[in-house]
C-alpha cells in the first residue's frame, strides 16, 4: 500500500471535470499496481483549450491543443530530494479536448480520463513509447492497470 499520496488538483479552465476523488482514488489503485512504497507528490491542472495549445507550441512545437501534457520533475531536483518522497511532477488536461475526443471517438468520458492520467501517470515515472520495444511495455502496463479498474 502506497504510505501517502498528495495530489493537487487545480481547475484553471472552469469546465466540468471529475470529482477529486476519482482522479485520487484512480491514481491510489495505479500506484499499488506499480508497488510504489513511497510518499507521492504530483499536480493535476486543467487547463483550457488556447493554454494547451501554447504549452504544446513551446514545449513539443506541436501548434495544436493536446489532451494532456505530462511534466516530470524528477530530472529537475537534486536526487537526493527524492529520500522520503517522490514529487513526479504535473499533469495538464483540457477538458475541453477530451470531451471532444469522447463524443469523437465515442467512448464514455470517464473512461477516456482514466485512459489519460494512466499513460501521463507512467510518462512520470519514466515510461515513454519512442521505441517499439518500449511502447509494447508501458502499452501492457497501462493495459494491466485499466483492466484493474473495471
Amino acid at each position: 500500500m502506497v504510505s501517502k499520496i498528495v495530489i493537487l488538483i487545480y481547475n484553471l479552465s472552469k469546465k466540468k471535470i471529475p470529482t477529486n476523488k476519482f482522479f485520487s482514488d484512480l491514481i491510489k489503485r495505479a500506484l499499488v499496481i506499480l508497488k510504489e512504497r513511497n510518499k507521492i507528490c504530483l499536480s493535476l491542472i486543467f487547463i483550457d483549450s488556447q493554454t494547451s495549445r501554447k504549452l504544446n507550441k513551446y514545449w513539443r512545437h506541436k501548434n495544436s491543443i493536446a489532451s494532456v501534457l505530462s511534466f516530470s520533475l524528477k530530472e529537475n531536483l537534486p536526487i537526493e530530494f527524492f529520500k522520503k518522497e517522490k514529487i513526479l511532477g504535473d499533469i495538464f488536461l483540457c477538458p475541453e479536448k477530451i470531451k471532444n475526443q469522447a463524443q469523437e471517438f465515442k467512448i464514455p468520458i470517464v473512461f477516456l480520463y482514466k485512459k489519460l492520467i494512466i499513460h501521463s501517470l507512467l510518462h512520470l515515472y519514466g515510461y515513454n513509447h519512442s521505441r517499439k520495444k518500449e511502447a509494447r511495455k508501458m502499452e501492457e502496463l497501462e493495459n494491466k492497470i485499466l483492466d484493474s479498474l473495471k
